[in-house]
């Protein structure tokens, strides 16, 4: 069974720590409160320990979600003077990537640096004080509804989120073709037995479905480093994508970024949903890929004590270490 860990293998002298979105908060509201405590200082000397404190454009994004315009611009020029100048590698990249490495149990460390949509502005904005972006915040909130999609997409039971293959379903416009889909799914699960498909089930339902849109579908921060992967691999119908990834590459269902996605919205999923499930759960791909990851939200404390996984040592509730 191919379930369910990867690990990013780490090199000594050489650190990088992520901040999510409640820790950034946490630090602005708690930690950086005045003029004694310098935020540009802080990165130099963190830097000067070979310690990069990164973000991410999901950090990003949600910094953007803020309704009140002098907290977002508080909180990007608090962020751009502490964090580092490159942004974290996107979703997509990092799922791209880690294909592209052969799908290992031990990844091997990499450059962790963003090609994405706002990894030229952030970088811009970091460098240079006086420059300002933000994308048109009617635009983000209207693309943000792709990626609450689970309510309904999913069908949730008493133990989790369960694809429902009864639902018309159709993204921008797009029907899926729920034949294709549905026998890819078999596909996938016919190489497990009765007992590993019970008592993966929920898991398997979830994984299958992140992988569709996310990587499928490309409904995502970054589309258009999806479609260059699909242009390569040279299939252009979406529902064809489906059963090339259950075919080609089997183990992105059960380990790597996928899983950390699909991990924590099950943690989620028997007690009350916030909306902000799907973001979390995006967030946690990151804890792989850090050498330490910080949150201020008791989601990410609840996982690092539910999930058997040596990545989960990472997580550091920031309010208790800074």
């Amino acid at each position: 069974m191919r379930f369910i860990r990867n690990i990013f293998r780490n090199h000594k002298n050489y650190q990088n720590w992520y901040f999510e979105t409640s820790s950034v908060n946490y630090l602005l509201d708690k930690v950086f409160t005045g003029p004694e405590h310098s935020s540009i200082k802080t990165r130099k000397l963190q830097l000067k320990k070979s310690r990069k404190w990164y973000i991410s454009n999901i950090t990003l994004w949600e910094m953007f979600l803020t309704n009140n315009e002098e907290r977002r611009r508080e909180l990007f020029d608090f962020s751009r003077c502490l964090f580092y100048k490159d942004l974290m590698p996107s979703v997509e990249e990092l799922i791209i990537n880690y294909i592209n490495n052969g799908l290992p149990n031990i990844e091997e460390r990499y450059k962790l640096k963003s090609k994405s949509v706002f990894s030229g502005h952030w970088k811009k904005a970091c460098q240079n004080l006086s420059y300002f972006f933000e994308p048109d915040l009617a635009d983000l909130k209207k693309h943000t509804k792709y990626y609450r999609f689970l309510g309904e997409y999913f069908v949730k039971t008493n133990n989790g989120y369960v694809l429902d293959f009864e639902k018309e379903i159709s993204i921008d416009g797009k029907e899926l073709e729920r034949e294709k889909i549905q026998n890819a799914f078999q596909e996938l699960i016919s190489e497990l037995s009765d007992e590993q498909y019970k008592d993966q089930e929920q898991y398997i339902h979830l994984s299958f479905k992140l992988v569709l849109i996310i990587f499928c579908y490309g409904i995502n921060f970054n589309q258009q480093i999806t479609e260059e992967f699909w242009k390569k691999v040279g299939i252009e119908n979406l529902n064809d994508r489906i059963g090339y990834a259950v075919k080609e590459i089997p183990d992105l269902f059960y380990r790597g970024p996928i899983s950390n996605i699909a991990k924590m919205i099950l943690l989620q999923a028997n007690s009350k949903s916030t909306r902000g499930v799907y973001f979390d759960a995006l967030h946690s791909i990151y804890i792989t890929y850090s050498d330490f990851y910080f949150s201020n939200d008791e989601h990410f404390n609840n996982l690092k004590k539910t999930i058997k996984d040596p990545n989960m040592f990472k997580i550091k509730k920031v309010s208790e270490v800074i």
